[in-house]
């Protein structure tokens, strides 16, 4: 305030009009002080202390001076305080020019004060925002006068304005396309909604929720909830904790919402911004979850599953109480929080685990599944079925919490192994069987394939083993199996395979073979080792092993070819004279083939009438007459010949024939012996050889028997010839059928006795009418005292049980004698004559071979 009463200085606050304070950024200047000269030191240094540059523009030279602040201001030198008008206005810029000198010009004409805001160009180059307030002053001499003007600089101010402006435009675009709904609202009444809001409630014109109360759109029960979270935010800046409500729709009908609210200001009013995200599907899920959620936590704990949470952020899991227990754990034990999860999972499964787990949590699997070992606080494992998804993420939409299950399965998969044992593990000696084989010598040829390397399977059948197992027993056949297979085992190297094929049948697979002297090695090995003997508790037993040899890539290049190729040679080795070895020929493929062709022919041959009867004569020692013939099969093919009984009747066995063929036999037996009964008044049984795979069918026993009884033929008019095999651990249907042919008459002959190993009580057991002396006895019979008291023994065993003896393969006088002096009842062979035809059989009915 200067002596006169005036304002002398410029401060910074709000004004009002001309003559007073002026109200924009807090510039205040007295007007009749600028226009007193007599003191401009302090009123300079006033003006520059609150940042505000001066300047006076005589109107009458077209000068303005500067005050050192507004030169400052426009970039200018502290020499150029006084300039052209011309070169002031051309720091004006261009677009605010018009506007600057409009400005001006109504001060100059009315003689008010002027303010407005204009940019103005550095000496740089650069803008400058200036607010510029100021007045005419008139001359005191009479001369144009001069305007007079103070300068704030406004870039900031500018600056937060179009940044402010940009926040809009940006508020504006980003509110408009959002897919929530917002609204802004002033005492609960809506202001702004966008296009998602108008939708969410059921219009399509945002301005229909314009204007409404928040009561339109929550009920009673609700509008309080939703006014309690505008308050909070208009409480403070920080967003209201979000709250889901179920909001009313214009349409009356309900549409579950997600609220977030926070403070704003809407065209410089305080206002509360609402965010509004429909939740109606998504509450609809959540209620079907938390129903599930409940029954399977009452599912679980039925179970006895344990339940673990992961706090994906934090690293952190929580486990149940029968979690813990299922790891050994007391339920108490804090092994919760920071777990280094991979600890308790055995190495072996870790890798499976964790990938399991990680892509779950990357989306590329909707569930966590994995079974794995678990380590248990007792220093086991157990095996454990996880489960787990993810049940939070966070707002970017990456997972933070899975929560899962974990079931004990140690018992499913002691059981699964069991399984997995029992379908490729045999069970009696431990080793790999037939299918478990196939696998790994699959895998071991395409290795030897990949790696260039030879590898060779050795197929081992036992020699001898069926008269220990018979002889001894099952019991005892089962130890000798299990030291087979322990022998074997000791025979080969680390990385062999020793398997049972099945039976007593073995395999070997030598593998990365570098030289075929390694083969043969192995194989004198196994035969010397199997040659050894065998002790089977109180028993002692010899066996002896035949060896068929097949190589990979030579031989085959495929697991079944390989082993079928293998099996031809062990034939070959059994053939050649057992307890040898024998590789797998050209030869033997193409012998092969042949009994395969053999097969197909024999398919035909009954069709074809192919098939024919021999009848070999037997003869009652006592009255030299035919008392009965034997049968016997004959294949005349028109190609191949004349095939042997021995070639084509295993083959029939193999193929599945050999029922088709017995009841061939039988029928053109039943029919000779009708004929016999008819031509000669002489009724002459027919033996007919039945193998032990007929009596699988026992529909066919019943068929004979009523096929007799069709035919008016007596049940007597047939011999059924088995061997004494069959009757040594004969099944449940050998018996009935054997019981069913006692009952009914047929009789029953025991073939090549005295060959098998037996105590012969089965001949207590069963109804046998006959023993048939094998001829091998027979053979040498008048030089093999061992032989000749064999035969003579078995006569008088059997007499003594009633039964009666046809020796076989008489060819001589002598063997006749003998015999006959040892009271055998019935003698057949080539010395009375070789198997005929029926008409020459017929023919023979009344001659008298002994006299």
């Amino acid at each position: 305030m200067t002596d006169s009463g005036t304002h002398a200085g410029v401060h910074r606050r709000q004004t009002a009009s001309a003559g007073t304070p002026i109200d924009d950024d807090g510039v205040s200047v007295d007007w009749k002080a600028l226009d007193s000269s007599q003191e401009p030191l302090l009123y300079r240094l006033a003006a520059e202390s609150a940042g505000i540059g001066t300047w006076n523009m005589d109107l009458a030279v077209q000068t303005v001076d500067l005050c050192r602040l507004m030169a400052s201001m426009l970039g200018f030198p502290p020499k150029r305080l006084r300039q052209q008008l011309s070169e002031w206005e051309s720091h004006i810029h261009p677009d605010d020019l018009p506007a600057v000198r409009e400005a001006l010009g109504v001060s100059i004409a009315t003689r008010e004060p002027f303010s407005l805001e204009h940019r103005m160009l550095r000496h740089d180059g650069r803008v400058l925002w200036l607010l510029t307030r100021g007045r005419f002053v008139e001359a005191g001499d009479g001369t144009r006068g001069r305007l007079i003007g103070a300068c704030l600089d406004i870039g900031d101010r500018k600056m937060a304005e179009e940044a402010a402006r940009a926040s809009e435009q940006r508020y504006h675009l980003l509110a408009e396309h959002s897919p929530d709904g917002i609204v802004v609202a002033e005492d609960w009444w809506v202001l702004y909604a966008n296009p998602a809001a108008a939708r969410l409630f059921g219009t399509l014109q945002a301005s229909d929720l314009i204007g409404r109360s928040s009561a339109d759109f929550f009920d009673a029960a609700t509008v309080d909830l939703f006014r309690y979270t505008v308050a909070c935010a208009l409480e403070g800046d920080a967003a209201a904790a979000p709250a889901t409500l179920g909001a009313r729709r214009l349409d009356g009908s309900t549409v579950f919402v997600e609220l977030s609210a926070g403070r704003i200001h809407w065209e410089s009013r305080p206002a509360v911004q609402v965010l509004i995200r429909d939740v109606t599907e998504r509450k609809h899920i959540q209620d079907q979850m938390t129903l599930m959620h409940e029954r399977l936590k009452f599912a679980v704990e039925g179970t006895g599953d344990g339940i673990w949470d992961w706090d994906i952020v934090n690293d952190t899991f929580t486990f149940s109480g029968k979690l813990k227990q299922i790891f050994g754990w007391e339920p108490s034990d804090p092994i919760d929080g920071k777990v280094d999860w991979s600890v308790f999972i055995h190495p072996d499964d870790l890798p499976r685990a964790t990938a399991a787990l990680h892509a779950c949590v990357k989306g590329q699997t909707p569930i966590y599944e994995c079974e794995y070992r678990l380590a248990t606080k007792q220093g086991g494992w157990k095996w454990v079925l996880s489960r787990g998804v993810i049940v939070a993420r966070n707002a970017l939409g990456k997972p933070v919490a899975i929560v899962g299950t974990t079931s004990d399965i140690s018992a499913r998969k002691e059981a699964e192994e069991q399984a997995w044992r029992h379908a490729h593990m045999d069970t009696l000696t431990g080793l790999p069987n037939r299918r478990l084989l196939r696998d790994r010598l699959d895998g071991e040829i395409r290795k030897a394939q990949r790696s260039h390397e030879t590898l060779a399977l050795l197929f081992i059948d036992l020699d001898g083993f069926k008269q220990v197992n018979d002889l001894l027993g099952h019991d005892a056949g089962d130890l000798l199996l299990r030291e087979v297979a322990r022998r074997l085992q000791g025979s080969v190297r680390d990385c062999d395979i020793v398997a049972r094929f099945g039976g007593d049948e073995f395999t070997v697979v030598l593998t990365g073979l570098h030289e075929a002297a390694h083969i043969e090695f192995v194989c004198e090995k196994i035969l010397l080792g199997l040659a050894r003997p065998f002790t089977l508790g109180n028993e002692k037993a010899y066996v002896t092993a035949s060896i068929g040899i097949a190589v990979s890539p030579f031989d085959a290049g495929a697991a079944d070819e390989l082993m079928r190729k293998a099996d031809q040679a062990m034939y070959a080795a059994k053939q050649g004279g057992k307890n040898q070895f024998s590789y797998f020929t050209r030869e033997m493929d193409e012998r092969a083939h042949a009994r395969l062709h053999l097969s197909y022919e024999l398919r035909h041959a009954i069709d074809k009438n192919q098939l024919s009867l021999s009848y070999q004569p037997v003869i009652d020692l006592h009255s030299g007459m035919i008392a009965e013939a034997e049968a016997l099969v004959r294949w005349k093919h028109p190609l191949l010949g004349d095939v042997a009984p021995s070639l084509f009747v295993p083959i029939a066995e193999e193929c599945g024939l050999i029922n088709a063929i017995g009841n061939w036999v039988f029928h053109q037996a039943v029919a000779c012996s009708r004929r016999s009964s008819e031509q000669a008044n002489k009724l002459i049984p027919i033996g007919i050889n039945k193998s032990p795979l007929q009596f699988i069918r026992q529909d066919e026993d019943s068929d004979w028997l009523h096929y007799l009884e069709r035919m008016g033929m007596p049940a007597g008019s047939i011999i059924v010839e088995i061997t004494e095999g069959l009757l040594l651990h004969p099944s449940s249907n050998v018996n009935k059928t054997l019981m069913q042919y006692a009952e009914s008459g047929i009789r029953l002959a025991i073939d090549d006795f005295g060959t098998g190993y037996s105590s012969m009580s089965y001949l207590h057991k069963f109804h046998i009418d006959y023993l048939k002396i094998d001829q091998s006895f027979v053979h040498d019979i008048e030089s093999n005292s061992s032989h000749r008291t064999i035969a003579e023994t078995i006569i008088l065993m059997a007499h003594r049980l009633g039964l009666q003896v046809i020796a076989e393969g008489i060819e001589t006088h002598e063997q006749l004698d003998i015999l006959a002096q040892a009271s055998c009842d019935y003698g057949q062979g080539y010395y009375f004559s070789k198997p005929v035809p029926e008409a020459q059989l017929l023919d023979m009915l009344p001659r008298q071979f002994i006299h």
